[in-house]
Protein backbone atom coordinates (compact mmCIF):
# COMPACT_ATOMS: atom_id res chain seq x y z
CA UNK A 1 0.00 0.00 0.00
CA UNK A 2 1.71 3.36 -0.84
CA UNK A 3 2.21 5.37 1.92
CA UNK A 4 5.44 7.05 1.41
CA UNK A 5 6.38 10.82 0.42
CA UNK A 6 9.76 10.70 -2.13
CA UNK A 7 11.08 12.84 0.55
CA UNK A 8 10.73 10.17 3.09
CA UNK A 9 11.92 7.51 0.40
CA UNK A 10 14.80 9.70 -0.14
CA UNK A 11 15.88 9.57 3.60
CA UNK A 12 14.97 5.75 3.12
CA UNK A 13 17.31 5.16 0.89
CA UNK A 14 19.89 7.67 1.05
CA UNK A 15 18.68 8.58 -2.97
CA UNK A 16 17.82 12.28 -3.50
CA UNK A 17 14.20 13.07 -4.65
CA UNK A 18 15.47 14.71 -8.15
CA UNK A 19 17.41 11.15 -8.77
CA UNK A 20 14.60 9.18 -8.03
CA UNK A 21 12.13 11.11 -10.19
CA UNK A 22 14.60 11.04 -13.25
CA UNK A 23 14.93 7.33 -12.54
CA UNK A 24 11.55 6.89 -12.29
CA UNK A 25 10.53 8.61 -15.77
CA UNK A 26 13.91 7.01 -17.25
CA UNK A 27 13.42 3.28 -16.32
CA UNK A 28 10.04 2.79 -14.87
CA UNK A 29 10.56 0.57 -12.79
CA UNK A 30 8.39 2.08 -9.67
CA UNK A 31 5.40 3.48 -10.04
CA UNK A 32 4.15 5.98 -7.45
CA UNK A 33 0.72 6.27 -6.54
CA UNK A 34 -1.08 10.05 -6.42
CA UNK A 35 -2.40 12.15 -3.84
CA UNK A 36 -5.63 14.05 -4.80
CA UNK A 37 -2.94 17.06 -4.79
CA UNK A 38 -0.50 15.46 -7.20
CA UNK A 39 2.01 14.29 -4.65
CA UNK A 40 3.96 11.10 -5.48
CA UNK A 41 3.21 7.85 -2.65
CA UNK A 42 5.80 5.14 -2.86
CA UNK A 43 4.77 1.78 -1.57
CA UNK A 44 7.56 -0.63 0.66
CA UNK A 45 8.28 -2.75 -2.52
CA UNK A 46 9.10 0.57 -4.40
CA UNK A 47 11.39 1.59 -1.36
CA UNK A 48 12.83 -2.31 -1.76
CA UNK A 49 13.80 -1.68 -4.99
CA UNK A 50 15.77 1.18 -4.72
CA UNK A 51 17.51 0.05 -2.47
CA UNK A 52 18.52 -2.62 -4.07
CA UNK A 53 19.53 -0.72 -7.92
CA UNK A 54 21.47 0.97 -4.54
CA UNK A 55 23.07 -1.64 -3.66
CA UNK A 56 23.95 -3.48 -6.88
CA UNK A 57 25.52 -0.06 -8.07
CA UNK A 58 27.89 -0.20 -4.48
CA UNK A 59 28.96 -3.64 -6.49
CA UNK A 60 29.81 -2.03 -9.70
CA UNK A 61 26.63 -1.90 -11.98
CA UNK A 62 25.34 0.66 -13.65
CA UNK A 63 21.53 1.86 -12.93
CA UNK A 64 20.65 0.70 -15.92
CA UNK A 65 22.25 -3.33 -15.52
CA UNK A 66 21.04 -3.10 -12.33
CA UNK A 67 17.61 -2.49 -13.10
CA UNK A 68 17.94 -5.00 -16.25
CA UNK A 69 18.92 -7.52 -12.94
CA UNK A 70 15.98 -6.61 -10.78
CA UNK A 71 13.45 -7.17 -14.07
CA UNK A 72 15.10 -11.03 -14.70
CA UNK A 73 15.82 -11.45 -11.13
CA UNK A 74 13.22 -12.67 -8.90
CA UNK A 75 11.31 -10.05 -6.93
CA UNK A 76 13.61 -9.04 -3.72
CA UNK A 77 12.37 -9.98 -0.66
CA UNK A 78 11.06 -7.11 1.05
CA UNK A 79 13.01 -6.00 4.31
CA UNK A 80 11.48 -5.29 7.75
CA UNK A 81 8.33 -2.38 7.46
CA UNK A 82 10.63 0.71 8.62
CA UNK A 83 7.30 0.96 11.32
CA UNK A 84 8.02 -2.14 12.47
CA UNK A 85 11.84 -1.88 12.97
CA UNK A 86 10.90 2.04 14.79
CA UNK A 87 8.33 0.13 17.25
CA UNK A 88 11.33 -2.20 18.15
CA UNK A 89 13.95 0.16 18.40
CA UNK A 90 11.53 1.73 20.75
CA UNK A 91 10.87 -1.05 22.74
CA UNK A 92 14.70 -1.43 23.19
CA UNK A 93 15.58 2.12 24.58
CA UNK A 94 12.53 1.95 26.98
CA UNK A 95 14.10 -1.39 28.16
CA UNK A 96 17.28 0.02 28.63
CA UNK A 97 15.85 3.80 29.95
CA UNK A 98 17.43 5.72 26.89
CA UNK A 99 15.12 8.49 27.44
CA UNK A 100 17.11 10.43 24.46
CA UNK A 101 17.13 7.60 22.29
CA UNK A 102 13.61 7.02 23.11
CA UNK A 103 12.21 10.41 22.29
CA UNK A 104 14.98 10.67 18.86
CA UNK A 105 12.74 7.28 17.57
CA UNK A 106 9.45 9.08 18.27
CA UNK A 107 10.60 12.25 16.44
CA UNK A 108 11.84 10.19 13.71
CA UNK A 109 8.31 8.25 13.83
CA UNK A 110 5.99 11.41 13.41
CA UNK A 111 8.54 13.03 10.16
CA UNK A 112 7.93 9.93 8.58
CA UNK A 113 4.35 8.73 9.19
CA UNK A 114 0.92 10.44 9.82
CA UNK A 115 0.16 10.91 13.39
CA UNK A 116 -2.64 8.36 13.27
CA UNK A 117 -0.11 5.74 11.95
CA UNK A 118 2.54 6.22 14.46
CA UNK A 119 -0.38 6.30 16.97
CA UNK A 120 -2.20 3.00 15.82
CA UNK A 121 0.73 1.05 14.64
CA UNK A 122 3.91 1.88 16.96
CA UNK A 123 2.63 3.57 20.27
CA UNK A 124 -0.72 1.78 20.69
CA UNK A 125 1.17 -1.60 20.25
CA UNK A 126 4.02 -0.90 22.18
CA UNK A 127 2.10 0.35 25.24
CA UNK A 128 -0.18 -3.33 24.94
CA UNK A 129 3.45 -4.93 24.68
CA UNK A 130 5.18 -3.90 27.77
CA UNK A 131 1.68 -4.29 29.33
CA UNK A 132 2.13 -7.65 28.49
CA UNK A 133 5.03 -8.60 29.58
CA UNK A 134 4.70 -6.87 32.86
CA UNK A 135 2.14 -9.54 33.36
CA UNK A 136 3.76 -12.12 32.16
CA UNK A 137 6.94 -10.89 34.58
CA UNK A 138 9.86 -10.37 31.40
CA UNK A 139 9.95 -6.87 32.80
CA UNK A 140 10.55 -5.22 35.98
CA UNK A 141 7.93 -2.89 37.58
CA UNK A 142 10.60 -0.29 37.15
CA UNK A 143 10.53 -1.00 33.17
CA UNK A 144 6.55 -0.33 33.06
CA UNK A 145 6.99 2.72 35.33
CA UNK A 146 9.75 4.15 33.02
CA UNK A 147 7.26 3.45 29.62
CA UNK A 148 4.43 5.17 31.26
CA UNK A 149 6.33 8.35 32.19
CA UNK A 150 7.56 8.25 29.11
CA UNK A 151 3.91 7.93 27.14
CA UNK A 152 2.51 9.88 29.67
CA UNK A 153 4.66 13.02 29.08
CA UNK A 154 4.21 12.66 24.88
CA UNK A 155 0.47 12.02 25.16
CA UNK A 156 -0.07 15.19 26.52
CA UNK A 157 1.66 16.90 23.74
CA UNK A 158 -0.07 14.17 21.34
CA UNK A 159 -3.72 15.03 23.18
CA UNK A 160 -3.19 18.56 21.32
CA UNK A 161 -3.26 17.13 17.90
CA UNK A 162 -5.96 14.96 18.45
CA UNK A 163 -9.25 16.10 17.06
CA UNK A 164 -12.33 16.02 19.68
CA UNK A 165 -15.83 14.88 18.72
CA UNK A 166 -18.34 17.38 20.55
CA UNK A 167 -20.94 15.01 19.80
CA UNK A 168 -18.88 12.03 21.92
CA UNK A 169 -19.59 11.81 25.36
CA UNK A 170 -16.75 13.07 28.22
CA UNK A 171 -14.64 10.08 29.56
CA UNK A 172 -12.76 10.08 32.77
CA UNK A 173 -10.14 7.35 33.36
CA UNK A 174 -8.37 6.57 36.68
CA UNK A 175 -7.01 3.78 38.14
CA UNK A 176 -8.73 1.78 41.29
CA UNK A 177 -7.89 3.38 44.62
CA UNK A 178 -4.15 1.80 45.32
CA UNK A 179 -3.41 1.05 42.04
CA UNK A 180 -0.20 2.52 40.58
CA UNK A 181 0.15 0.59 37.32
CA UNK A 182 -0.84 3.15 34.57
CA UNK A 183 0.20 1.88 31.32
CA UNK A 184 -3.40 0.13 30.57
CA UNK A 185 -5.17 2.96 31.50
CA UNK A 186 -2.56 5.26 29.33
CA UNK A 187 -3.13 2.53 26.28
CA UNK A 188 -6.95 3.05 26.84
CA UNK A 189 -6.79 6.84 27.01
CA UNK A 190 -4.73 6.99 24.03
CA UNK A 191 -7.49 4.63 22.29
CA UNK A 192 -10.48 6.66 23.19
CA UNK A 193 -8.40 9.85 22.04
CA UNK A 194 -8.51 8.36 19.11
CA UNK A 195 -11.72 8.31 18.22
CA UNK A 196 -12.39 11.47 19.34
CA UNK A 197 -13.62 11.33 22.89
CA UNK A 198 -12.87 13.94 25.17
CA UNK A 199 -10.86 12.06 28.05
CA UNK A 200 -9.56 13.30 31.16
CA UNK A 201 -6.59 11.21 32.54
CA UNK A 202 -6.43 11.03 36.13
CA UNK A 203 -3.37 8.64 36.21
CA UNK A 204 -2.82 6.37 39.65
CA UNK A 205 -5.11 5.65 41.85
CA UNK A 206 -6.55 7.64 45.08
CA UNK A 207 -9.40 7.72 47.39
CA UNK A 208 -12.87 7.41 46.27
CA UNK A 209 -14.29 10.53 48.50
CA UNK A 210 -11.78 12.69 46.29
CA UNK A 211 -12.71 11.46 42.90
CA UNK A 212 -16.09 11.92 44.06
CA UNK A 213 -15.65 15.36 44.43
CA UNK A 214 -13.90 15.58 41.45
CA UNK A 215 -16.50 14.41 39.32
CA UNK A 216 -19.04 17.03 40.60
CA UNK A 217 -16.88 19.73 39.31
CA UNK A 218 -16.65 17.39 35.61
CA UNK A 219 -19.41 17.22 33.82
CA UNK A 220 -18.64 13.74 32.47
CA UNK A 221 -21.27 10.52 30.99
CA UNK A 222 -18.29 7.39 31.83
CA UNK A 223 -15.74 6.65 34.19
CA UNK A 224 -13.51 3.66 33.37
CA UNK A 225 -11.38 2.35 36.02
CA UNK A 226 -8.42 0.22 35.50
CA UNK A 227 -7.01 -2.28 37.69
CA UNK A 228 -3.81 -4.22 36.99
CA UNK A 229 -3.22 -6.12 40.62
CA UNK A 230 -6.03 -8.63 41.86
CA UNK A 231 -4.92 -6.98 45.71
CA UNK A 232 -6.89 -3.99 44.92
CA UNK A 233 -10.31 -5.42 43.64
CA UNK A 234 -11.61 -4.93 46.88
CA UNK A 235 -10.91 -1.36 46.71
CA UNK A 236 -12.18 -0.61 43.05
CA UNK A 237 -15.36 -2.95 43.67
CA UNK A 238 -16.13 -0.51 46.99
CA UNK A 239 -14.94 2.53 44.72
CA UNK A 240 -17.74 1.58 41.82
CA UNK A 241 -20.53 1.46 44.53
CA UNK A 242 -19.94 4.61 46.05
CA UNK A 243 -19.08 6.28 43.23
CA UNK A 244 -22.34 4.53 41.69
CA UNK A 245 -24.31 5.87 44.38
CA UNK A 246 -22.93 9.95 44.87
CA UNK A 247 -23.53 10.16 41.30
CA UNK A 248 -26.45 7.95 39.40
CA UNK A 249 -26.66 9.47 35.87
CA UNK A 250 -22.83 8.02 36.10
CA UNK A 251 -21.94 5.00 33.59
CA UNK A 252 -19.13 3.65 35.12
CA UNK A 253 -16.26 0.81 33.13
CA UNK A 254 -13.52 -1.44 34.61
CA UNK A 255 -10.50 -3.00 33.10
CA UNK A 256 -7.03 -4.55 33.54
CA UNK A 257 -5.74 -7.55 34.34
CA UNK A 258 -7.21 -8.36 37.36
CA UNK A 259 -10.48 -7.49 36.36
CA UNK A 260 -10.02 -9.67 33.37
CA UNK A 261 -9.62 -12.65 35.52
CA UNK A 262 -12.62 -12.22 37.54
CA UNK A 263 -14.54 -10.35 34.92
CA UNK A 264 -18.18 -12.27 36.44
CA UNK A 265 -18.14 -10.18 38.72
CA UNK A 266 -18.45 -6.97 36.88
CA UNK A 267 -20.94 -7.91 34.50
CA UNK A 268 -22.13 -4.91 32.38
CA UNK A 269 -19.19 -2.89 33.50
CA UNK A 270 -16.33 -5.28 32.44
CA UNK A 271 -14.36 -3.62 29.05
CA UNK A 272 -13.34 -6.82 27.79
CA UNK A 273 -9.71 -7.17 26.37
CA UNK A 274 -9.29 -5.98 23.32
CA UNK A 275 -10.34 -2.74 21.60
CA UNK A 276 -13.08 -4.82 19.07
CA UNK A 277 -14.03 -5.21 22.74
CA UNK A 278 -13.86 -1.80 23.87
CA UNK A 279 -16.20 -0.27 20.75
CA UNK A 280 -18.71 -2.91 21.52
CA UNK A 281 -18.65 -1.58 25.78
CA UNK A 282 -18.67 2.17 24.14
CA UNK A 283 -21.51 2.11 21.78
CA UNK A 284 -23.89 1.08 24.98
CA UNK A 285 -23.02 4.62 26.73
Amino acid sequence: MPKYSIKTVASLTGVNPTTIRAWERRYQFIEPSRTDSGHRLYSDQDVEKIKWVVEKQREGLTVSQAIQQLHEAPKPKPARLYDEELKDGLMDALLKFDERKAHDLMNRAFNTFSFEKVTKDIISPLLMDIGTRWENGKVTIAHEHFATSFFRARLSTLSLQMPMNPFLPRIICVCAPGEMHEIGLLFVTLYLRQYGFDVIFLGAGFPKEDLSIALHDIDAKCLIFSCTLTEHIANLQEAMRYIQAEHPDLVIGAGGYAVSQQASQFEGAFLGDTPEAWNEWLSTI
